[in-house]
């Protein structure tokens, strides 16, 4: 793929929003953040800001109609901007918020921030709501459609997609499990949907973040979200900040909503390189198969042979995972310099050999654990938070594990300089931070009565705060995000990194279809992730291979299939253009074995894409009519179907016979079928 096949900007198509639709949301980010008069109200009711809190016992309501209020606006060609100010004269409490109004898209973010500028301690500000707004929900015949995914508990339900029928007089409550924003129990994405319109949302938090819908018995619904735990008071000088939010009302079809957002996370909350949208890896990573029984492989010798073997495969990038520092995984997790006897020069003779090849570098971290007895245990204690109740056997240790002190100023800036360093002189193109600890136990047991809330705030911020020095230090760096796999996933997370390990369903071979689900799953909020494929045919790989591919292969075993390894690499690189593009589910997100799964990825400014169909291992369906979209009715295209066996038959069919169904068939179980389109040169 060439840096040109990477989009630059979202096409002008229906998708987009119609002029009518963004006058429409901007006129409410103007009433409620700056009191422009609106009645223009669609489902979002314009009435009184967007957010609340309680002070000193008051509710926000009351009390910011009385405090000074200062607007500044300002604009720029893709969004305008609102930095309003309100100021407590009894206190010196100052609430500010920053407001993006896009221009292109129906969509506003915001982010609330606390500030004590007075001379003595704030009142306990609690229970803040970075978003609280009424939906105009008012039919009692209609429900309430909740759109969300289950959160990545390592599993065949990870990512899953599900929707819940909020009636009246019923809730509805979104909660993470330990202080990962997309662990196991919540996605901090979703869609409400009522009728033919909705809003989308995400929440910026990389914490513990919660949601609550209450739908009144006379048909409003009440929408909440900020963090679960705030009941603190400020210092003298404190300022803390609150989850990042975005939301984009829609109307019409839920699934042209679905990719109008795809298409906001793309071009304005993801990496970018070169004024694009990032390229992700094809990546050879074999920590999992070879580390734990082969003592050559995590050596000088051994990775610079893995770079030779990803080269001859025509791989992209190395991935060194946990398997290079001293005491291993997890053990050794604190312990950031190269294991001498394994890397005497440590790891720039294998970075220099990559990019000798043409690869780059990927390195694991997981700088936010300490176990004790690593380095970083014994000679900074002060900058570890202990916690008893988790001194237990965390990920197969048999050492107890503490939380970095990221919410520590001191602590977070010898760690970035830290990582720094090691980016530096180990050659690394692609940081990849893992965090494999649940931390809301070490937060909350770090925080006084009058303080709950605000280690997880320093925290966070100090986490922004290490990813964003890094990403300036070095440019053109990759942050890969994980933890546990993808149980670390949200919109703030997204402006940072990407998620290329996106589940620990990724650990172990054999799980082809919880792939597919996952990918049908996170395709609808976010266009990046990658997953990890343990053997090269095309069944497996095509279930795998999104924007990139984690090739896992067992190619140092003889009688490997190379050949087919090298087909499937070449050929998940001529897909990788398709996937920047819009996403279509065509079949049910299912990993029962009965069922055949079916989606397609279409590039509108290119009026190309492919269709990626499976069929299940006990599956008696021998094919599928699917109903293509996206595609022009007028249009010839070349139609390639290519089957398990990599067999090629080519056709000519015109788009409106593939938007009135194009039949899929695939022969045998355990199976899949690709086709790629193009208009007729």
């Amino acid at each position: 793929m060439l840096d040109n096949d990477i989009p630059a900007i979202a096409p002008v198509d229906s998708i987009m929003a119609s002029p009518v639709e963004i006058q429409q949301v901007m006129k409410w980010a103007g009433k409620v953040f700056s009191g422009i008069d609106s009645t223009d109200e669609g489902l979002l009711a314009a009435g009184s800001v967007p957010f609340s809190f309680v002070y000193g016992g008051t509710a926000s309501a009351q009390l910011l109609p009385g405090w000074k209020r200062e607007i500044k606006t300002t604009q720029d060609q893709d969004k305008i901007e609102y930095r309003v100010r309100w100021a407590d004269p009894k206190t010196g409490l100052v609430v500010s918020v920053l407001v993006k109004v896009f221009k292109r898209y129906p969509a506003v973010d915001w982010v609330l921030h606390f500030e004590n500028t007075g001379t003595q301690d704030t009142p306990i500000l609690d229970n803040i709501q970075a978003l609280d707004v009424e939906l105009v929900t008012n039919e009692h015949g209609l429900p309430l459609v909740v759109h969300c995914l289950e959160g990545d508990a390592s599993g065949g339900k990870s990512f899953a997609p599900f929707q819940t029928d909020l009636w009246c007089a019923k809730s509805f409550r979104m909660v993470p499990l330990g202080g990962r924003s997309s662990n196991s129990t919540a996605f901090p994405f979703f869609n409400l949907q009522y009728g033919d319109q909705g809003v989308m949302a995400a929440m910026g938090w990389s914490g513990q973040w919660a949601a609550a819908l209450d739908r009144a018995k006379a048909g409003p619904t009440h929408l909440t979200a900020g963090m679960e735990l705030t009941h603190l008071l400020l210092h003298p000088g404190e300022k803390i900040r609150t989850p990042r939010v975005v939301i984009m009302p829609w109307k019409g079809d839920r699934t042209m909503a679905h990719n109008r957002w795809r298409r906001l996370i793309l071009f304005h909350y993801s990496p970018r390189s070169g004024g694009r949208p990032a390229r992700l890896p094809i990546a050879l990573q074999c920590f999992d198969r070879y580390s734990w029984h082969r003592t050559d492989w995590a050596t000088e010798a051994g990775q610079i042979a893995v770079a030779a073997a990803a080269s001859d495969m025509g791989i992209d990038h190395l991935w060194l995972d946990a398997a290079w520092f001293p005491g291993g995984f997890p053990d050794g997790v604190g312990n950031w310099f190269a294991k001498t006897k394994e890397f005497p020069d440590g790891l720039k003779p294998v970075s220099d050999c990559c990019h000798q090849k043409g690869l780059k570098f990927i390195l694991w971290f997981e700088p936010e654990r300490v176990v004790e007895g690593t380095q970083i245990a014994r000679e900074h204690p002060e900058f570890v938070l202990g916690n008893e109740a988790e001194r237990m056997c965390l990920m197969g240790s048999s050492k107890g594990s503490g939380l970095y002190k990221l919410n520590d100023p001191a602590a977070r800036r010898f760690l970035t300089d830290l990582l720094s360093k090691r980016i530096t002189e180990y050659g690394i193109d692609v940081y990849r931070n893992d965090f494999n600890i649940e931390p809301l136990s070490f937060w909350r047991g770090n925080d006084t009565p009058d303080r709950q809330g605000m280690t997880e705030i320093r925290y966070i911020e100090g986490l922004y705060e290490m990813w964003d020095e890094l990403l300036v230090r070095h440019p053109g760096l990759l942050i890969d995000n994980c933890a546990s796999g993808g149980r670390r996933i949200d919109i703030e997370m997204a402006i940072r990194s990407v998620p290329l390990w996106r589940s620990d369903t990724n650990c172990s071979p054999g799980h082809p279809e919880w792939n597919q689900l996952q990918t049908a799953g996170l395709s609808l909020y976010i266009p990046f992730h990658t997953a990890c494929a343990w053997i090269p045919e095309p069944y497996d790989f095509r279930s795998a291979a999104t924007l990139g591919a984690i090739p896992q292969f067992d190619y140092m075993t003889e009688g490997f299939p190379m050949e087919v390894a090298k087909a499937s690499i070449a050929e998940a690189k001529e897909n990788q253009k398709y996937w920047y593009g819009d996403f279509y589910p065509l079949s049910v997100a299912s990993v029962s074995p009965e069922h055949f799964m079916v989606y397609q990825f279409h590039r509108a400014d290119l009026d190309e894409g492919l269709v990626l169909a499976f069929r299940h291992a006990e599956c008696n369906t021998v094919g599928l009519v699917v109903t293509l979209q996206g595609l022009s009715p007028r249009v010839s295209y070349t139609v390639d179907l290519i089957d398990e066996a990599r067999v090629k038959t080519t056709l000519t069919l015109t788009g409106q016979e593939m938007l009135n169904g194009l039949e899929l068939r695939i022969p045998f179980r355990g199976a899949s079928l690709l086709v790629r389109y193009k208009p007729v040169s």
